[in-house]
């Protein structure tokens, strides 16, 4: 790759889902000023992500492969990671990125919008969303399959509390607040994402939402609902704490996961089945309930 020191290079890198955000971050680091996130061009459960960096970018790029290279011996299980590059010229990069994050209508009674592109939308419950490193803009299908469950959830009726496990943006939570869920709980395992959380929810008026550190297992409230949209592994890993936080005759939402994982992670959840299936793209999400 060539790269001169006063020019922009664009770098598209393609990744495994899980690692997405660490990708992401090393470029935001390295002075991106924006991240364009989309599916891969290849096998299922891959993340495109499309980045400039100005400059030396070849430093930038023998970085990133040799961080990715690490990470991926930690995990058998783990594809190569492939990045290209080209020269392009000097562009409004976050005007670029902004192009990709547009109104998202999803179920009958939401609408995801941006901050710079919030239009009219009578009869539905519009939520401005940041987007950031933090996971949850409504372009993807696991947080559409997720808000489309919580709509049909509330809807149904029986739903004072709920828990939004791994709320990064914090949208799922906003969901649920602005759907008129009385008491919304939101954690997450990266305190770093709770102030884009915050701001996303005070923006919407919903502030009253507690935000919380941490996992489901530091928890001991039960609640009428619970929504985790996490990694396929995690919600494996997690499935006696997530289950435990569910009060009898409750619903768990549980979603991050290619269709193909789907009975693996039911699986893991004895004594549930399903009570509905969303599928999105390659993307599932399962709506459990306990088998008794």
């Amino acid at each position: 790759m060539e790269s001169r020191a006063d020019g922009w290079t664009a770098v598209c890198v393609e990744v495994d889902a899980d690692m997405a955000d660490v990708a992401a971050s090393f470029l935001v680091e390295e002075g991106a000023p924006a991240i364009v996130e989309g599916d891969g061009h290849g096998a299922a459960g891959r993340v495109r992500l499309e980045a400039a960096i100005a400059g030396d970018a070849a430093r930038v790029v023998d970085g990133l492969a040799r961080y990715l290279d690490r990470l991926a011996a930690l995990d058998p299980a783990a594809r190569p990671a492939t990045i290209e590059t080209s020269a392009v010229s000097a562009l409004d990069w976050t005007a670029v990125a902004r192009s990709h994050h547009r109104p998202v209508s999803v179920g009958r009674r939401l609408l995801v919008a941006p901050p710079w592109d919030v239009p009219a939308a009578p009869g539905r419950e519009v939520l401005v969303i940041e987007p950031g490193m933090a996971f949850g803009t409504g372009q993807h299908a696991t947080t559409r399959g997720c808000l489309e469950a919580i709509e049909n959830a509330v809807g149904a009726g029986g739903i004072g509390s709920a828990l939004d496990v791994g709320t990064g943006s914090g949208i799922l939570a906003l969901a649920l607040a602005r759907l008129g869920v009385a008491r919304v709980v939101a954690i997450d395992s990266d305190p770093q994402v709770l102030p884009l959380a915050r701001e996303n929810l005070a923006r919407n008026g919903a502030a009253g939402v507690a935000l919380v550190a941490g996992t489901a297992a530091d928890l001991a409230a039960r609640f009428d609902l619970v929504v985790a949209n996490l990694l396929a592994d995690v919600l494996v890993r997690e499935a006696e704490a997530l289950a435990a936080r569910v009060e009898p005759g409750g619903c768990l939402v549980v979603s991050g996961l290619l269709a193909s994982q789907a009975p693996g992670v039911a699986a893991a959840y004895r004594g549930w089945r399903i009570a509905a299936e969303h599928r999105d793209e390659d993307w599932c999400t399962l709506v459990l309930r306990r088998a008794s």
